[in-house]
């Protein structure tokens, strides 16, 4: 028999308050702050990854804006040195025939197409000076614009020489 204040635990009687049990598992709190650092660090992942795929879009558009200029530089490099595209000036082909798919529908210049990239060149005649005459300067630019915005813009340059 147990007497007032005795109380029996693994078969032993105690006196008083309870000596000598352990407890196990976690506390409300110590699971709260687990979720709260595993939270914090699912966020930090997250985000890694929008910014991995935003950077990865830009990168994507900076690679289709080069690609298409040098292209284009390559089609201006083969013209004969007098061709009409090499005039001195600058030059904009029409988006419904200059050869890009630019509202990426699988179609290249659609009557009336129009879509994100332009693409425009200016031609200079001898602008290395009256020493190196018979070149011409040559810019190619090619700009994206994504709702109104120019998103991107890639210049390149080159010098078409008349090969005699």
């Amino acid at each position: 028999m147990m007497g007032k204040g005795q109380v029996r635990m693994h078969g032993q009687r105690h006196r008083g308050r309870m000596q000598g049990v352990t407890q196990t598992g976690f506390s409300l709190i110590e699971v709260v702050v687990a979720l709260a650092v595993f939270s914090i660090g699912m966020l930090a992942i997250f985000s890694m990854q929008f910014s991995a795929i935003k950077t990865n879009a830009v990168g994507r558009g900076v690679t289709e804006n080069i690609t298409v200029a040098t292209g284009k530089v390559e089609r201006l490099m083969a013209l004969p040195y007098t061709h009409a595209d090499l005039l001195a000036g600058s030059h904009q082909v029409a988006q419904d025939a200059d050869g890009i798919d630019n509202n990426l529908d699988g179609n290249v210049d659609e009557p009336g197409e129009t879509g994100y990239l332009l693409v425009d060149w200016q031609i200079q005649d001898d602008c290395l000076g009256s020493d190196f005459q018979g070149h011409k300067c040559v810019q190619v630019h090619v700009s994206s614009n994504v709702n109104g915005k120019r998103v991107k813009e890639i210049r390149l340059d080159f010098i078409k020489a008349n090969m005699l």
